[in-house]
């Protein structure tokens, strides 16, 4: 099974140095989403939130997979 690295984009870079493995790309992609929007999760209760912080998935030869911007992971209503 393929290994995907998750690496996070706030104001600092936080690499994953370990990965986890999923089926293909549409499936770490998914993984992507869901780890946003737990993250978007975390700093509303901290009272903030980076619409521009981003998580870069790369495989295993740091090859970039997808970008998830955590603006695109959630839907924002007036």
């Amino acid at each position: 099974m393929p290994r995907f690295f998750f690496h996070l984009h706030e104001e600092t870079v936080l690499l994953d140095p370990e990965g986890q493995e999923f089926p293909s790309a549409e499936a770490a992609r998914e993984a992507a989403v869901t780890m946003a929007r737990e993250i978007a999760c975390s700093e509303v209760r901290q009272g903030h939130l980076g619409l521009n912080h981003r998580i870069e998935v790369t495989d295993a030869h740091d090859a970039p997979v997808v970008t998830i911007v955590f603006k695109d992971a959630i839907k924002l209503h007036p």
